[in-house]
């Protein structure tokens, strides 16, 4: 991925604030403060601390250096590698990192390899390549998912699908007029501050209606069945 990029890809979300609750409220009741949590791909920690914060017992893995500065400013245990990790992990959530990745069939192999019987995996991927843009390319992203590609990846795996559903209606709605009007989407945080506000906010409760049709991002569950 371009560096420089994928920085400002890191900080401009941080300023979604809605949008950060919203998926973090996602998150919460698909885990367990019993158990030992990897967060592979964590970026700057912002969802890593925030666990953290509220109880839960979590590692992260991250490979991008500026990304792992900050991840120890907020005294967050990191791994630059999955097989480094020294803890028995119950539970493996990842959060926008598997479209980045060539061969996604291997992190999914790694991830079984990696969890015990019955372990945890829990997904948040961008969905939908109808709303493929530049954007999409820019920040290296292999592949926007569909249900099937997920299931396929999975269950080839020897995961059980416990929860699949699409998040973000509007997001998926603003790209798609984006795109049809060719407007070009960037990193720009006045901009990210006044969607999230005025656009995000008041009509994300749509998920409501939309979470089985479609959405921007692809939320799973999925648990290690052998």
């Amino acid at each position: 991925m371009n560096e420089e990029l994928d920085i400002a890809a890191l900080e401009s979300v941080s300023f979604a604030n809605n949008y950060n609750q919203y998926v973090r409220n996602i998150f919460i009741p698909n885990m367990n403060k019993n158990e030992k949590i990897l967060d592979f791909g964590s970026g700057y920690g912002l969802f890593t601390k925030e666990f953290d914060l509220l109880g839960f017992d979590i590692v992260a893995v991250e490979i991008n250096q500026k990304a792992l500065k900050e991840l120890h400013k907020k005294k967050i245990k990191t791994y630059t590698k999955i097989e480094e990790v020294e803890e028995s992990i119950d539970c493996i959530i990842s959060l926008n990192v598997l479209e980045h990745i060539e061969d996604d069939y291997k992190i999914i192999e790694d991830f079984y390899n990696f969890l015990p019987k019955g372990g945890k995996l829990i997904l948040y991927l961008p969905a939908s390549m109808m709303v493929w843009t530049k954007l999409d390319e820019l920040v290296n992203h292999q592949r926007r998912y569909f249900k099937k590609d997920i299931e396929h990846l999975l269950t080839t795996n020897n995961f059980k699908i416990e929860k699949l559903y699409f998040v973000d209606f509007i997001g998926w709605a603003v790209l798609l007029v984006s795109k049809l009007l060719r407007i070009n989407l960037d990193f720009n945080i006045k901009k990210i501050k006044f969607y999230d506000k005025y656009i995000f906010k008041p009509f994300r409760f749509l998920d409501i209606f939309t979470k089985n049709i479609i959405g921007k991002n692809i939320f799973v569950v999925a648990k290690k069945i052998s």
